[in-house]
């Protein structure tokens, strides 16, 4: 057929072809644009569906010959799927020497990430963060205790550390590493005082 060869017949498809991909473009945004506003609607009415609560959480460092060096238990640990950080309560974290427990911290409340590997543990108004060695050697009284690798400690808001027939030493911050029932590498900083038993 002749009309097929037309120019007006071309520029007619031309247009009809551009004016349906523009069609189908505003579509696609538009239902995009509906389907994004029913998923903040769902998340707004729904706004637990982001953390997950772990009952008994348990979280544990090994060494490389698959020992263990310390395992923290906690009542609850809820998850925040978006960062993974899981909050803590009611937490006991036991470092091992073998079989046998060499020290025990406990802390109301605390923080760990395991993407990052960090345990952050505080205390609240009725209780500190208390870390104790076997047989009474040592213990550690803190506001804040972050836990490192390999047994490593940072302690911050106010430390009083308690040598048992050493010292009692009180100071703004600490750093160590929690060894066989005893603290190691102490270094105690900003408005140090100690007593010498």
């Amino acid at each position: 057929m002749w009309i097929f060869k037309t120019e007006w017949f071309k520029l007619v498809l031309a247009l009809a072809i551009a004016g349906s991909i523009v069609g189908l473009l505003w579509y696609a945004q538009w239902q995009a644009k509906t389907l994004t506003e029913e998923h903040a609607k769902e998340l707004k009415e729904n706004p637990g569906t982001e953390n997950t609560t772990l009952e008994n959480y348990e979280l544990k460092e090994v060494d490389a010959d698959n020992h263990l060096r310390w395992i923290l238990t906690a009542a609850t640990g809820v998850v925040d799927s978006a960062t993974r950080d899981v909050t803590l309560t009611k937490i006991s974290v036991k470092y091992m020497d073998g079989p046998k427990v060499k020290m025990e911290v406990v802390a109301p409340m605390g923080k760990t990430n395991d993407k990052a590997q960090t345990v952050t543990l505080t205390a609240t108004p009725q209780q500190k963060v208390i870390a104790k060695g076997e047989e009474g050697k040592s213990s550690l009284e803190t506001q804040k205790l972050e836990l490192n690798k390999k047994n490593q400690f940072t302690a911050t808001g106010g430390v009083n550390i308690v040598m048992t027939g050493v010292a009692k030493v009180t100071g703004d911050r600490a750093t160590g590493k929690f060894a066989k029932s005893e603290l190691e590498s102490l270094i105690i900083r900003g408005n140090t005082h100690a007593i010498i038993q």
